[in-house]
């Protein structure tokens, strides 16, 4: 039975996948001129962090992300545009909601815009932990990604938490921001939502469990 690598060797393993991870993540993003290889890109990037958490820390980062890269790049566009545009459509409300005039009407609007844009954001978390996770049908993703969200409190807010602590730090230490990049946000995202997450031997079902 072979031991486990020292904590040394597997956080220095970890910081040079994450580094790796974010140039192969812009390059490919690059390579499909941010349009169509953004979300391919980062779904892809997802899958390589997924089976490094939750499957093995020795995998081969390059040949994983191609694959992923390949495998789900019509996928991860379509849930990365209806994504984009319910974004849009969300933000363009806001702006226009801001030209009215002050009233009731205006505030009850502006509420129920404010409720759906945190809903949108809840189920952004755990949109492509979800994809990379499981083969759904492409409506069953948000819905399936709330509903986690939803019914895993504690790693939500955990999420959250650890994304600000990520901010702070790119605010404070921009350098980090060209090292780590999206890898860093993507680490920490896939990380929390892999203790929602079953294994592959479970059902979806038992995720919310």
């Amino acid at each position: 039975m072979f031991e486990r690598s020292p904590w040394y060797m597997r956080l220095g393993t970890l910081a040079f996948n994450l580094v790796l991870l974010n140039l192969l993540w812009f390059l490919f993003s690059l390579l499909g001129l941010f349009i169509v290889g953004l979300f391919p890109a980062t779904a892809a990037m997802f899958a390589v962090l997924r089976q490094s958490i939750m499957e093995d820390e020795d995998i081969s980062v390059i040949k994983l992300f191609w694959s992923k890269f390949k495998s789900e790049f019509i996928m991860s566009n379509l849930i990365g545009y209806l994504f984009l545009l319910v974004g849009l459509i969300l933000y363009i409300d806001l702006r226009v909601l801001q030209l009215l005039d002050t009233g009731l009407l205006q505030l009850t609007l502006a509420s129920i815009t404010v409720v759906i844009g945190f809903v949108y954001l809840l189920t952004l978390l755990f949109i492509f932990p979800l994809f990379v996770h499981f083969d759904l049908k492409i409506w069953q993703y948000p819905k399936h990604a709330l509903i986690l969200a939803v019914a895993k409190p504690f790693q939500t807010i955990m999420m959250i938490g650890g994304l600000a602590i990520v901010l702070f730090l790119y605010i404070n230490f921009p350098v980090l921001i060209f090292i780590f990049g999206m890898s860093l946000i993507s680490f920490v995202i896939m990380k929390i939502a892999s203790y929602s997450l079953p294994r592959k031997e479970f059902t979806l079902n038992e995720a919310v469990e």
